[in-house]
């Protein structure tokens, strides 16, 4: 595709990136200098519970993303592509007449079966030394493995991620993007696509798993009548699974850096160019990811906003209303106000996993390293990302002893780089500048990698984040003493 003049302002495209408990459509216009993001619409997601287990609305989310859509549609021109992003794990199952049922969510409870019959099939050591992924219940092996044991794959047609599936509502081919097939568990290292010898291992069948593309293909086009009348909107898979996304929109000048992208989890590495497969590194609970292109993802996962989600939904503030909104911007800004706490828990304990009780289970650890639970909601928030910051310093730490990256500053993306305690907090644990921003970083790298395959953005890596830097007023936060 021939390239935008320099300085042209004619590619806008849309990103649907969708979270953990929350989804929005950001529209922006990229000119090979800059990326201006011109509309967002944000909107809900809720898990519900029904007999079978934890489970995800997908055809909700769909209706959600579509409506944001057409309203940033309205507000501008055309859009050029769409691309969409999605947390890993998790999947839709399609039968011959549409989708089986609600996806799952990647913290039911299922897993606590079928997790000790995979390992009895494919020791997660083993399996480490291969491929470099850490096992975790919440990925799609061991999920597929319980809906295998469920009898659910038997009238399956084709299994989905779930950035993949909307996009297929779309208009998209049925296909599956590198970058979230890599943490699913059952891929080839370096973006090979599906490995069949774990596939048959575990009698999973083969007819599911599409056909595996990179980011930057265009799969489609947006179906007639989702947009305006005489729309011709290209469907571009970019890197789907959202930190590969998050990522691309690092604003990094050099390869000595540590990436922090805090959202409902917490994802904490640094990119290198080959898989790190050392006991050392599996003991210390890192997996490799598969980034834009090739680069590999070296990072620990754990709960991020989550728990402080958690917390609000505990204490009645995970409305969507106005006044909901204004009580947690509230909270949050009374939880800045607030003296240190001098209390730390370790965020990573896989008790704070589960939904329920946060409060409690933040009291058992508060009570297990010798401190007292605050009694006010503001310091418990406070605490929370103190712990957060702590616990994110400590990984940065791993990453660069298990990588031998030198690294020399800390890049926080996503929603936690909004918070000044979790940042300065970081960059007091880790004796490392923190650089904050951008909070639309996954967005940003949604929308440039749609850029790059449209021939509006330069090639390279460097290029994009470039761009990134040029379009993002950052904040930067010094290590105090202690």
């Amino acid at each position: 595709m021939p390239e935008l003049p320099l300085g042209s302002a004619t590619f806008r495209a849309a990103a649907v990136d969708l979270g953990g408990s929350s989804g929005r459509v950001v529209s922006a216009s990229v000119d090979r200098r800059r990326l201006r993001i011109d509309g967002v619409h944000r909107f809900r997601n809720r898990a519900f519970t029904d007999e079978l287990g934890l489970r995800w609305d997908a055809q909700r989310l769909f209706r959600d993303a579509v409506a944001g859509l057409r309203a940033l549609r309205a507000e501008g021109s055309g859009f050029a592509s769409v691309g969409v992003d999605a947390w890993s794990g998790d999947y839709g199952l399609l039968a011959y007449d549409g989708l089986l049922d609600a996806p799952f969510h990647q913290r039911d409870a299922r897993t606590d079966r079928s997790f000790p019959a995979v390992e009895a099939l494919l020791p997660g050591d083993q399996a480490f030394r291969e491929t470099g992924v850490t096992a975790l219940p919440i990925m799609t092996i061991y999920q597929l493995m319980a809906d295998l044991d469920a009898g659910r794959l038997d009238t399956v047609r084709r299994m989905l991620l779930m950035p993949d599936l909307l996009a297929h509502w779309l208009g998209a081919a049925e296909v599956a993007e590198a970058t979230n097939v890599s943490s699913t568990g059952l891929a080839l290292p370096y973006g090979r696509g599906w490995d069949p010898h774990r596939i048959d291992a575990l009698a999973l069948p083969s007819r599911i798993f599409p056909e595996t593309v990179l980011p930057g293909t265009i799969t489609g086009r947006v179906t007639a009548g989702i947009l305006a009348p005489g729309d011709a909107t290209d469907i571009t898979t970019v890197a789907s699974h959202d930190t590969a996304s998050a990522v691309v929109a690092v604003p990094a000048g050099d390869e000595n850096f540590a990436f922090v992208s805090c959202g409902t989890w917490i994802l904490t590495g640094v990119e290198v160019d080959r898989i790190i497969t050392s006991d050392r590194a599996r003991e210390a609970g890192f997996t490799n990811e598969l980034g834009l292109d090739g680069t590999v993802r070296f990072l620990r996962i754990a709960a991020g906003l989550w728990i402080v989600n958690e917390c609000m939904r505990e204490w009645g503030l995970d409305g969507w209303g106005a006044r909901s909104t204004a009580a947690r911007r509230e909270l949050l800004a009374r939880a800045e106000a607030a003296p240190a706490t001098g209390i730390l828990v370790d965020t990573g304990d896989p008790r704070l996993l589960r939904p329920g009780q946060m409060t409690a289970r933040i009291a058992e650890l508060v009570a297990e390293a010798g401190g007292r639970m605050p009694d006010d909601r503001p310091s418990v928030v406070r605490l929370v990302l103190e712990s957060l910051g702590a616990f994110v310093a400590r990984q940065v730490d791993e990453a660069a002893a298990l990588s031998g990256v030198d690294v020399r500053v800390i890049h926080l993306v996503g929603g936690g780089s909004e918070s000044p305690i979790l940042a300065q907090a970081v960059a007091d644990w880790s004796g490392r500048p923190v650089l904050a921003g951008p909070s639309e970083a996954t967005s940003m790298g949604n929308i440039l990698v749609q850029a790059r395959a449209h021939g509006a953005a330069p090639g390279g890596l460097g290029d994009l984040r470039r761009i990134v830097r040029a379009s993002t007023e950052l904040r930067r936060y010094e290590p105090n003493r202690r």
